[in-house]
């Protein structure tokens, strides 16, 4: 066996000597309760200094394992989250398909109604502002015909295949609707403006109108649509250095969120005495 030094059995005399005072010293409970207090705050920062810099690498390592899993749970949420998105839209359409066949019913109480589905948008037969449908001669449309999205005006049929047709909408630029100021009668022609909606000037320049006012087709038989449907309504007046009044109307169907929509067949025959009588 090793022999220790002189030196290092004094210093082990020493260590031991030390140690045991120190095992007394606390075992009494002396004042040392401070230096303990201190070389434990003094090793706690160094810890957590050290953690602090070493703390973010062994995380990342820990994590390595889990790394593969927590990948797929991400990819899996992200496809449960777009599902949930696509369920959003789809509700939102079928909401409102469900309000566009509502209007078309009330129309059918008015108006022999076909009901049609757009398919296509964008030029035709010359002008900018078309839309195609799903239902053509086979169907009953016919060239001319009005087309309506329940309540307010879209159009009218333009061109007839066998399967579709092109209906030039009524907010097409250049295009004119004969209308009426449904509070005080005044008859004029709405001008389509695209996006914006219509140009409304009375046949009287010096007519009376007001924002808020609604502009609908009209007058009966003397124009190109069904009279009655909505065209819009008036949101800003502008007179001319002639004096001449003309109004911004507010399309009551926006020409560019059309889908379900339908082409009015026929008006409503009035009863005749023959009628009358059969009935009875």
């Amino acid at each position: 066996m090793r022999r220790l030094t002189a030196r290092q059995r004094l210093a082990a005399t020493v260590l031991a000597v030390v140690a045991a005072c120190f095992v007394t010293l606390d075992v009494a409970g002396s004042g040392l309760d401070g230096a303990h207090g201190g070389v434990r705050g003094a090793l706690g920062a160094l810890y957590r200094g050290t953690d602090g810099v070493i703390g973010p690498a062994r995380n990342f390592l820990q994590g390595l394992p889990a790394a593969g899993s927590n990948h797929d749970k991400i990819t899996k949420l992200r496809e449960e989250n777009a599902a949930l998105r696509a369920r959003l839209a789809a509700d939102g359409a079928d909401a409102r398909t469900r309000a566009s066949l509502a209007k078309l019913h009330l129309a059918a109480g008015r108006y022999r109604v076909l009901p049609a589905r757009a398919i296509a948008v964008g030029p035709g037969q010359g002008f900018d502002w078309t839309l195609t449908l799903d239902v053509g001669s086979h169907d009953g449309a016919r060239a001319g015909q009005t087309v309506t999205d329940g309540a307010a005006l879209v159009g009218r049929v333009l061109h007839v295949s066998a399967t579709s047709c092109v209906v030039l909408l009524a907010a097409d630029p250049g295009s004119g609707v004969g209308a009426r100021d449904t509070r005080n009668g005044q008859l004029g022609v709405a001008t389509g403006r695209g996006p914006r909606g219509y140009t409304f000037v009375p046949l009287d320049p010096t007519a009376s109108l007001q924002v808020g006012d609604t502009v609908q087709t009209g007058p009966a038989g003397r124009s190109t649509y069904t009279p009655g449907l909505a065209i819009g309504t008036i949101t800003a007046l502008h007179t001319s250095a002639g004096a001449t009044v003309a109004a911004d109307v507010r399309p009551a169907a926006s020409p560019t969120a059309l889908d379900l929509v339908g082409v009015i067949l026929a008006l409503p025959r009035a009863a005749t005495p023959s009628d009358v009588a059969s009935a009875r």
